[in-house]
């Protein structure tokens, strides 16, 4: 309920007062199990992904934002899974358990491998937790670029700006690969590509 309203929300924020251009549409599955995968430079960025795809979305969040008042009661709400990070830790058995339970019921998990909001135009390293969750389950990865959303809710700042446009870039879906090294590798050089401007 509260995920469809949100969803509701942001698609109309998306139509009346930002811009939201998709591009790569056609190489989104139809269907879960899938993972989805992208660049992460401001908060907005997971309320886009929301408005993008049709798909319910489990986020992976860090643990410690679980705890502060207002992002806390949204991720929840979402259904968001914590994860452990340098500023807090959480079981690693709970969280791997219940990803594995989203993926077995064919849901769509939604992951920022950079393990933070970055400001780089590059993504140069990854959390393994996209790929290995993907080899463990043999889970196509859906790579996407996020661009703008840095320009309208920069770090720092709580309130967005009124004007702007985002646009999102959807890669081909990545096969899983038989080790977490050489999917991680693979997933850097997919989102890389988007991020450089690259949609097939």
């Amino acid at each position: 309920m509260f995920y469809n309203l949100l969803k509701i929300i942001v698609k109309i924020l998306f139509k009346t007062i930002w811009k939201l251009n998709i591009e790569g549409t056609e190489n989104i599955p139809g269907k879960g199990p899938l993972i989805i995968v992208a660049n992460h430079s401001s908060l907005l960025d997971g309320f886009v992904m929301i408005a993008v795809f049709k798909f319910k979305l489990t986020f992976l969040s860090a643990a410690y934002l679980f705890d502060i008042p207002m992002v806390g009661f949204i991720l929840k709400k979402l259904g968001a899974i914590p994860v452990s990070t340098k500023r807090k830790t959480v079981s690693s058995v709970r969280t791997v358990k219940k990803v594995s339970e989203i993926l077995k019921n064919n849901g769509v998990l939604m992951i920022f491998p950079e393990g933070g909001i970055k400001g780089n135009n590059k993504i140069n390293d990854i959390k393994a937790g996209a790929a290995y969750f993907s080899v463990k389950s043999k889970i196509l990865v859906l790579p996407v670029a996020i661009f703008g959303t840095e320009q309208i809710l920069p770090t720092g700042r709580i309130v967005p700006h009124i004007v702007g446009n985002v646009t999102v870039k959807i890669g081909n879906p990545i096969i899983p690969r038989d080790n977490i090294e050489d999917m991680s590798k693979l997933i850097v050089e997919h989102l890389n590509k988007l991020m450089d401007g690259e949609v097939k």
